[in-house]
């Protein structure tokens, strides 16, 4: 079983997010509550790695579709009437083709964070997948107000700035999908220590 202290998850800072000068903001935050960025780049998202990014499959794509459907009954609105259907599973394949089509119109940044439990850390600390939704404090609930009631409407997919892997298993596909082993980085920070409380393990320290 791996160490959940050096648990690593997936994050990707969307066209919005790269647009509104909102990268450095968001690691800086994954940052302060002690994951460990190992790996970050800026790169043209390809559509055949998106393609496998955003699975076709239909649980996937069916709870896309759910969420959806779900924010118009929320507000009291008629899916139907902008969507032109009330099926999960063809709402989610739309949404994920207006999704793929939005990763490619500018650079987006890609990073891996490393730290306890970071797939669930890191999820906190970005909120709840509809901006709408997520609680302040968060980095969607702080910097975006987004909906599908607006955005499907627009025929785009919902502008909630950052991607982060959503289980363990799901960053252990997506880590390989965007970086090469040898772009992962291995080194310690200063406050591990502190955080981590290792110091204690080695014994107490003694003057003189």
């Amino acid at each position: 079983m791996t160490d959940v202290r050096h648990e690593r998850t997936l994050i990707l800072i969307k066209p919005d997010g790269v647009q509104r000068a909102l990268t450095g903001e968001i690691l800086a935050r994954l940052e302060r509550v002690g994951l460990k960025v190992v790996a970050l780049k800026m790169l043209r998202a390809e559509r055949p790695v998106l393609e496998r990014h955003y699975p076709a499959s239909e649980e996937w794509v069916r709870t896309i579709g759910g969420k959806t459907r779900e924010a118009f009954e929320t507000y009291g609105m008629d899916v139907r009437a902008v969507m032109g259907t009330e099926d999960p599973l063809e709402i989610g394949r739309r949404v994920r083709g207006w999704l793929i089509d939005f990763m490619q119109t500018t650079p987006i940044v890609a990073a891996v964070l490393e730290g306890v439990h970071a797939v669930s850390v890191a999820r906190k600390v970005v909120g709840a997948t509809l901006p709408v939704f997520a609680a302040p404090g968060t980095i969607r609930g702080d910097f975006s107000i987004d909906a599908p009631t607006v955005a499907n409407a627009a025929r785009r997919p919902v502008r909630n700035l950052i991607h982060a892997s959503g289980s363990v298993e799901e960053a252990a596909q997506e880590v390989p999908l965007w970086f090469a082993p040898a772009e992962l980085h291995a080194y310690r920070r200063a406050d591990e220590d502190v955080m981590l409380g290792d110091e204690e393990r080695r014994g107490p320290r003694h003057a003189g």
